[in-house]
């Protein structure tokens, strides 16, 4: 009984005749029209808006979108503009921010991206671009700010980040610099203040941070030294305040305090002074004022 009656329900669907049709909104304005052939769309469609604005158009073939497109918002503003190939996207496509400006432009190969690929601001400024090779981001890339300033360039192999990488500030003075390998950084880094001073450099292995470090003010002076093993402290750290003055001594172990650990005031007085083991406190923790303990 119950598959009689799903057959029935199949039987009663509508099935859309053959030949030229057009639908109407409430107020008689046109809401789209097309064609039908053995009960799928075919040849160009046109769908509008209430207040008459055109939506979209475009041609359909065995019921699939074919060919060139395009879509507009009730502002006619563009929405989209591009083509596809029985049902998915082919060829040059262009996506708009909602005040009309180009958002991104992307190659398409039956339905997967291939080939240049751009992104835009909404003030039309280009915001990257770079190239896909088979859905995978592969090549060179760059990205831009707001103000057409470069961001950043680099190069992707199979949808990694691989090889030499650059960042700027908005300034144009040089963020960071280094090599990735495999998406991980992986060589000497050095990052940069917006006013060209260096803030830290040393080396990356496979993402961690490891061997010595060194950080710094943007007046130049050190703000820390120290080593990492696999991303984490190890050993003998040192901070330092803007003026020179070593501000924190500590021992590491596996990124944990591990050891002494000492604090100075601005002045280089001791401020204070206690042991730690495996990140907890062991012992007595002093507190000095002026160099006296409290």
């Amino acid at each position: 009984m119950a598959r009689l009656f799903s057959w029935l329900k199949t039987f009663s669907k509508k099935i859309h005749p053959d030949g030229p049709y057009e639908l109407y909104y409430k107020n008689h304005q046109l809401k789209c029209k097309g064609s039908y052939k053995d009960g799928q769309r075919v040849g160009q469609y046109e769908s509008y808006y209430e207040n008459g604005q055109l939506e979209s158009k475009g041609r359909y073939e065995d019921g699939k979108e074919n060919g060139s497109w395009e879509k507009l918002s009730q502002a006619g503003h563009w929405q989209f503009r591009g083509g596809y190939s029985f049902g998915e996207l082919h060829g040059s496509q262009e996506w708009f921010h909602k005040n009309g400006q180009l958002r991104e432009r992307q190659t398409y190969k039956t339905g997967r991206k291939d080939g240049s690929w751009e992104l835009f601001h909404d003030n039309g400024q280009l915001r990257s671009k770079g190239n896909y090779n088979d859905a995978t981001r592969d090549g060179p890339f760059e990205t831009f700010y707001k103000n057409g300033q470069l961001r950043s360039k680099g190069n992707h192999t199979g949808d990694q980040r691989d090889g030499p990488y650059e960042s700027y500030h908005e300034n144009s003075q040089l963020e960071c610099r280094g090599h990735f390998k495999d998406g991980k950084r992986n060589s000497l880094w050095e990052k940069f203040h917006n006013n060209g001073q260096l803030e830290s450099g040393g080396q990356y292995s496979n993402g961690g941070k490891t061997g010595f470090w060194e950080t710094f003010h943007n007046n130049g002076e050190l703000r820390s030294k120290g080593n990492y093993k696999d991303d984490k402290r190890e050993g003998l750290f040192e901070e330092y305040h803007e003026n020179g003055i070593l501000m924190i001594k500590s021992n590491h172990k596996n990124g944990k305090h591990d050891g002494l650990y000492e604090s100075y005031e601005k002045n280089g007085v001791l401020k204070t002074r206690g042991t730690f083991r495996n990140g907890s406190l062991d012992g007595p923790f002093e507190l000095y004022e002026n160099g006296v303990l409290q």
